[in-house]
């Protein structure tokens, strides 16, 4: 009871503060559309969801873009040039709160009912709007990709973009080769994973077919695997470093996860190893580049999830996308 107290009260006072510092700005810069998107939890949607700064600055013309998420995700948008200022979440009633009123001359939730619960009060987040126009858990990925359900909710209509991401001019404390692959092999909750062994022989055999250096980033589980030609920095990366070691790469093969989505955005050639997840046999979560150019391939398990895919048919998808380049 004293700790539901004591995060009720530090919430409402972090709220109120956030609603002060909103209006006084609003006050000093009146001529500014001062707009609020809370969207946080998922790096992939977060990335995924970035065309809508710019749709919403082609709309109001003279923005200030306030994102509100968690501080360990803040690095994800630090450099982008259309947010004036990324705000802390502090917890999930404080979104509670700003679903309930907000400062801001324009607000957007990008997230859909019952996707986050506050883990004090168990209750979920709520998104009329979302829930209005039939856009649920159990059915967004039915007609829509990321973009299209957040530009949707954001009240822009179905967006098709390609989305961006922008890094500091900080060197790399890692000694990477010029050139190098990248993969990434485990997803948080694991329903997306493919086998280790097949990881392992994959990785194996492009190095032997290609003479590639393969680099493996994550944040768990590392590959139990050893060679010359490759690196594991498995737990070892920030979200900074990720997004530059992502950037850096020739070439990309990995889940439907964050660090897919950020290959997407720097426009990576890859590979995306994909199979049911929840309520989708099949889906496209991505925009832009890796929905449609033919540098890259979002394969599918058609009778499961992702680990039911055969090494052969993942191999062969590899294989023709070196060929085509």
């Amino acid at each position: 009871m004293f700790h539901r107290v004591t995060y009720a009260i530090g919430s409402l006072a972090y709220f109120l503060s956030l609603s002060c510092r909103i209006l006084f700005k609003r006050l000093f810069q009146p001529t500014k559309v001062h707009i609020g998107i809370l969207m946080d939890g998922d790096l992939g949607d977060m990335v995924a969801s970035e065309p809508v700064l710019g749709a919403l600055q082609q709309k109001f013309g003279n923005v200030a873009i306030y994102w509100i998420t968690e501080k360990r995700y803040f690095p994800l948008f630090s450099q982008h040039p259309l947010i004036s200022e990324l705000l802390d979440e502090y917890s999930l009633l404080v979104a509670r709160f700003l679903l309930s009123w907000n400062p801001f001359t324009q607000f957007y939730f990008l997230q859909l009912s019952d996707f986050r619960k506050d883990p004090v009060f168990q209750i979920s987040l709520q998104n009329k709007k979302a829930d209005a126009m039939g856009i649920r858990l159990n059915n967004y990925y039915h007609q829509y990709n990321l973009l299209e359900i957040s530009s949707q909710l954001a009240d822009l209509g179905k967006l098709k973009g390609q989305p961006h991401l922008y890094v500091d001019d900080q060197e790399l404390r890692f000694d990477l080769p010029k050139t190098y692959w990248l993969v990434h092999c485990k997803s948080n909750a694991g329903l997306r994973d493919w086998k280790d062994e097949h990881w392992q022989r994959l990785i194996l055999d492009a190095i032997s077919t290609w003479g590639v250096h393969v680099v493996e980033i994550g944040m768990k589980h590392p590959l139990k695997l050893e060679h010359p030609q490759f690196t594991s920095l498995v737990g070892q990366c920030n979200l900074m470093e990720t997004m530059k070691i992502i950037q850096g790469a020739s070439f990309f093969i990995g889940l439907d996860s964050g660090p897919t989505h950020m290959a997407n955005a720097f426009q990576i050639p890859g590979l995306v190893i994909c199979g049911e997840f929840t309520y989708f046999k099949k889906y496209m979560s991505y925009s832009g580049f890796y929905q449609e150019s033919k540098q890259t391939k979002v394969m599918f398990n058609p009778a499961g999830r992702a680990d039911g895919l055969g090494y052969d048919e993942v191999w062969q998808q590899l294989v023709a996308l070196q060929e085509n380049k």
